[in-house]
């Protein structure tokens, strides 16, 4: 049973990031709350633009500072939490060029945080919707549990 936070409980609009290292490898957290691994995701805070969340989620879990980026897709999602619908309109971004020394400020949140190869990340049983939209952009696509 996951542990909503009253920030969970709300619709909002989410994030999530594609940032690869110099061998084109892809920023994978394995995700304690709930248990399936992801591409970096945040919220946005309510009237916070989603370009500045972005800035602000991976500053605060990588310690990165993003100094370019684009949108790759948007997509609406609905989840059941505590038994109210909530809406997360997710905007998935590429990240171009960033700067810093790649940390995992948030170890309480992520057992693990390192960057993985495609192949490697479509084996994985358990990812989050999210990084499921990343791997379809791609024109790969597969359940969130395998």
């Amino acid at each position: 049973m996951v542990n909503f936070n009253p920030e969970d409980l709300v619709s909002h609009d989410g994030i999530a990031a594609i940032i690869k290292n110099s061998k084109g490898e892809v920023l994978m957290q394995e995700h304690v709350k709930y248990g399936f691994w992801t591409i970096p995701v945040g919220k946005a805070k309510n009237g916070q633009k989603v370009e500045e969340a972005l800035k602000e989620e991976i500053f605060e879990e990588c310690n990165l500072v993003i100094e370019d980026y684009k949108e790759l897709a948007t997509r609406d999602y609905t989840y059941n939490r505590n038994e109210n619908p909530v809406i997360v309109k997710a905007h998935l971004f590429e990240i171009i060029r960033y700067s810093g020394m790649m940390r995992n400020n948030e170890a309480h949140k992520h057992r693990q945080q390192l960057f993985m190869n495609l192949e490697n990340m479509k084996k994985l049983s358990y990812l989050s919707d999210l990084t499921l939209l990343y791997l379809e952009t791609l024109g790969f696509r597969r359940t969130n549990r395998i």
